[in-house]
């Protein structure tokens, strides 16, 4: 939304007033999400917004899978890209690693219905970051392959 169709350096300059609102970070990308979140705001969307999300902690996690899915396209920040591929490690590491990492101790005098809930919990958690990485993998993936794009990119 919004593109100007040139790189996120030449947008900063030509327009250095989108840069400093921006920090000059993945400025066409984060104009595009806010462009795009103003017009989803927008009253006549109101059906539209109570499909997708029902309370605010959705609202909040639907919004942030659209940032990072649409910030996953700035494939020249290098500092994304290492954040990106940390959370890759993250929901794909060696199951061994993970369960090192989530493990919950059964020493303590909680109740194993206490102790089924965290479980679940964090199963909940790993399957949400998958699935959101996955996302960003496949729209970065998108956004490089799409034919109107130069293939030595």
């Amino acid at each position: 939304v919004d593109h100007r169709g040139v790189s996120n350096a030449q947008l900063i300059a030509e327009d250095a007033e989108l840069g400093k609102t921006y920090k000059n970070k993945s400025v066409a990308e984060q104009n595009s999400v806010d462009v795009a979140w103003g017009m989803l705001m927008a009253n006549r969307f109101k059906a539209l917004r109570r499909c997708i999300y029902t309370n605010g902690d959705e609202m909040r996690r639907f919004r942030q899978i659209i940032v990072n899915s649409v910030l996953a396209t700035d494939i020249f920040d290098k500092e994304l890209g290492a954040l990106r591929k940390n959370r890759w490690n993250l929901a794909f590491a060696n199951r061994g690693e993970q369960a090192d990492s989530t493990r919950i101790s059964t020493s303590t005098s909680t109740s194993s219905s206490s102790l089924m809930d965290m479980t679940g919990a964090i199963h909940s958690i790993d399957r949400n970051r998958k699935a959101t990485i996955v996302i960003e993998h496949i729209i970065q993936a998108s956004d490089v392959a799409h034919t109107m794009q130069h293939w030595h990119v």
